[in-house]
């Protein structure tokens, strides 16, 4: 599909009332959901990608001092809440889920894309760690369901903290690398799942995005306005068969916490209130 070009940023951005985190869990649409907020505030007020340039809490000042107001990126919850809690800030949050068997073939895919002729140059800019995953699933039929269940069954710690449950691995965990971030996750986790989704003001859906971009506008106080494009699709030449309810089983020995967060949020956090 076609990218979505960004509109020319408004000469004078309205002002929110409170600042926005959007907190952009890959392969979820969430560079759509860039575009929109650019598109209503103006690039230079919208800070994307910030897991690679606000780090701590005077880097987050720094930039609401220049006029940011939202704040996106693949920053997980403890993290964030690390950064912005000792600010007097109060920030408006919000997110985006992909059902959880599409997301973890569509997670598995970016990676596997690096191993593109034409992406090379991309995949040395990759630290170790990534292009030993990328190496490895280049190594896998992803046709083969028995190779397919045999990598997901002996992931490493670094593949446990990207392909293990990493929706709610969002919510839970803080990003840094540490024993906890290579636990992997169970139901034990759903209380405190619970808890950790809660906090947010609101949770949209990568399959309902018409219906739900005026629903997280009303929540975070910005003009949304949806758009009939896709950005950032997938680029892998190889496909994972999640029509094939073998395959399907295999996703879901990693993706049985996700299931849990993504009926719980359709069910109770999905929906309008006022």
């Amino acid at each position: 599909m076609n990218e979505v070009t960004v509109m020319d940023p408004a000469r004078n951005a309205p002002v929110l009332a409170e600042p926005v985190f959007f907190m952009h869990i890959a392969k979820t649409a969430g560079s759509y959901v860039n575009v929109l907020l650019q598109n209503a505030l103006g690039a230079p007020h919208v800070a994307t990608h910030i897991e690679s340039r606000i780090g701590s809490s005077a880097d987050l000042m720094r930039a609401y001092s220049r006029g940011v107001q939202v704040f996106s990126g693949h920053v997980m919850h403890g993290l964030w809440h690390d950064i912005a809690a000792p600010t007097e800030l109060c920030f408006k949050t919000f997110t985006l889920l992909r059902d959880p068997i599409e997301h973890l073939a569509s997670h598995l895919l970016w990676l596997d894309h690096y191993n593109r002729p034409e992406k090379r140059k991309e995949y040395l800019q990759l630290d170790e760690a990534h292009r030993r995953i990328s190496d490895r699933i280049a190594a896998i039929d992803l046709t083969d369901v028995g190779q397919l269940d045999a990598y997901l069954t002996s992931l490493s710690g670094h593949e446990v903290r990207l392909f293990d449950n990493c929706q709610a691995r969002y919510f839970l965990m803080s990003g840094r690398r540490d024993m906890e971030a290579i636990r992997p996750l169970s139901l034990a986790d759903a209380k405190a799942l619970r808890q950790a989704a809660a906090k947010f003001d609101a949770i949209g859906f990568q399959d309902r995005l018409e219906e739900d971009v005026p629903r997280l506008a009303k929540a975070v106080g910005i003009d949304l306005k949806y758009l009939e494009k896709r950005v950032n699709p997938a680029q892998s030449s190889r496909k994972i068969d999640t029509s094939n309810p073998l395959v399907r089983q295999i996703l879901s020995k990693r993706t049985i916490v996700d299931q849990w967060l993504w009926r719980h949020a359709r069910l109770e956090l999905g929906t309008t209130s006022d």
